[in-house]
């Protein structure tokens, strides 16, 4: 059974570790969303108790000359079984995705970590996240280990509804899924959420997604008093292996 990661301790700022890992199960989530399993020794090194936080995946460029890495969230870790699972949105034509639709049981890769989130702290009175479908993971894992009692906001962009998950939250949470109409450009319905939303400053914002929403988030909230902000662009609409 894969359960949230809980070591090691939030705010260790121990150095990343690397370890090498082999694919042990493959599952659709949802229409575009694969989580793999990735087995190993000592995985508990690569795991830490930050909401949402992540580990680098490292596998082979296609051409076979060195190696391609991307950052996904660790949705999961079975100390038992030495096993963390991770959640893959297979959109575009990047090395990554492209990798982890033709991947089989048994096909090897590395990972490098950990890093925590950037998730609001216990200090941000309440919390704001919004992200399209290549942050689903990490606004997941978030709202999974909210134990508090503040109040949540989660705007979540999708193109295809069908990319909808039940999402774990607490009852203070409230989730809203936000459909891309065709022809739109990624974001802008995250935008127009933002818009609409008052943000008082004791309010931690987090947003993850298209790098041109993420530059319009850090324009328009930085001025603002607030008490934490986080935004992080994980890909470029056009380019298919985006780094910021």
């Amino acid at each position: 059974m894969i359960t949230p990661a809980t070591r090691p301790p939030r705010g260790d700022r121990r150095p990343a570790v690397s370890r090498d890992v082999v694919v042990t199960s493959r599952t659709t989530i949802s229409e575009h969303m694969l989580r793999l399993t990735l087995g190993g020794t000592d995985l508990i090194a690569a795991v830490h108790d930050s909401p949402g936080a992540w580990v680098k995946l490292f596998v082979d460029e296609p051409d076979g000359f060195g190696e391609h890495g991307r950052a996904y969230t660790v949705r999961g870790f079975d100390p038992v079984r030495d096993e963390i699972s991770i959640d893959i949105f297979l959109h575009g034509l990047g090395t990554m995705p492209r990798w982890a639709s033709e991947c089989a049981i048994g096909t090897r890769a590395r990972i490098g970590g950990p890093r925590p989130s950037g998730a609001p702290s216990r200090s941000a009175k309440r919390m704001v996240l919004f992200g399209d479908e290549t942050s689903l993971p990490a606004i997941a894992a978030i709202l999974e280990r909210e134990h508090s009692h503040r109040p949540v906001a989660a705007f979540i962009e999708v193109a295809d509804e069908r990319d909808r998950q039940e999402l774990e939250a607490p009852g203070s949470a409230t989730t809203t899924w936000l459909t891309r109409r065709r022809g739109e450009a990624p974001g802008s319905q995250l935008l127009a959420a933002a818009t609409q939303t008052e943000f008082t400053a004791d309010t931690g914002v987090w947003f993850a997604g298209e790098a041109a929403s993420a530059h319009w988030f850090r324009r328009k909230l930085r001025p603002l008093t607030l008490a934490e902000l986080h935004v992080q662009g994980y890909w470029r609409s056009g380019v298919g292996d985006y780094r910021e």
